[in-house]
């Protein structure tokens, strides 16, 4: 069965907590219990999940993934999840947003969020002595969450920082700490940005050139440098993960999808869509709805 897509704020899960709208932390089982079976949810924040007893399932926009001990999760924004589990499961839940990640500026822009937190691995399972590691800075967050200290706010955004730099450090993605800040990485970043706002209503390569202030042909050679696909794959490929979104957790028709999706009619999604997948939207959803990867 095909559900809607919930989506998500700080505010909703907690109205009680001082940093609702920015820093939340909670037992997970707290957080299952505000969750409904079948549906599908989609943050508007960060999630960081750790689970120290664990069965069943996450299932993290069309990607299955077992829960299991000692093993922590992350879901980025806007990433669409339900989870097939108990309420008995034990372990811990922090959720921040973006602003109150980067509340702390250190002056390095290889932890700012809209960098460090970008291509995050969906889960790590530390091994013994990195897992002793990344519990102490998660008890550290976990106390200075409960506490009434001054300071308290920018010593979590701190805590954060190092909790999710030791979770990228023990993930198989540790490319995304080593990354380049210079003029051009940072374009490309900039590009992605706009893409991950923008790709409703703008699909062409030219069209973000000129929000940039750099011709398309300039964009499509720093874009294929740093990333190995052309700015007109970033694109499409953001398209697309959207429009999986919508087909296998909504019960949006087609032509309903293809209108949310910026197109002007469903025959050219059709075809937009088929051309990166080699399948129709429809047969899509007829073959995945079903299946967990």
């Amino acid at each position: 069965m095909i559900s809607n897509i919930i989506s998500l704020t700080l505010k909703k899960l907690d109205k009680s907590s001082e940093t609702r709208n920015e820093f939340l932390m909670m037992p997970f089982s707290d957080f299952y219990k505000k969750l409904t079976s079948e549906v599908h949810y989609k943050n508007k924040f960060y999630a960081v999940l750790f689970f120290r007893r664990a069965e069943g399932s996450v299932v993290i926009d069309n990607r299955e993934f077992a829960l299991d001990v000692n093993r922590f999760f992350f879901i980025n924004y806007n990433q669409v999840y339900s989870f097939k589990c108990s309420e008995s499961n034990e372990g811990d839940v922090i959720f921040f947003t973006k602003s109150f990640y980067n509340h702390v500026y250190t002056g390095n822009k290889m932890i700012r969020s809209d960098t460090a937190l970008r291509n995050v691995s969906p889960f790590i399972s530390p091994k013994s002595d990195n897992l002793f590691d990344i519990n102490r800075t998660f008890l550290e967050l976990h106390n200075e969450y409960q506490s009434k200290r001054k300071s308290k706010k920018e010593i979590l955004c701190l805590l954060l920082k190092v909790l999710m730099l030791k979770y990228i450090r023990n993930s198989s993605k540790k490319n995304v700490i080593d990354r380049s800040v210079d003029h051009k990485k940072k374009l490309v970043d900039d590009f992605n940005d706009l893409v991950n706002v923008h790709y409703k209503e703008l699909k062409t390569t030219s069209k973000y050139a000129d929000q940039l202030n750099i011709n398309s042909s300039y964009l499509n050679t720093l874009v294929k440098e740093f990333l190995d696909i052309t700015a007109g794959q970033v694109i499409k490929n953001r398209v697309i993960l959207e429009a999986e979104r919508l087909l296998l957790h909504t019960s949006l028709s087609i032509i309903e999808i293809s209108y949310e999706l910026g197109f002007n009619d469903n025959s050219h999604f059709g075809k937009y869509f088929k051309s990166v997948k080699g399948i129709s939207p429809n047969n899509f959803r007829i073959a995945h709805v079903n299946i967990r990867f």
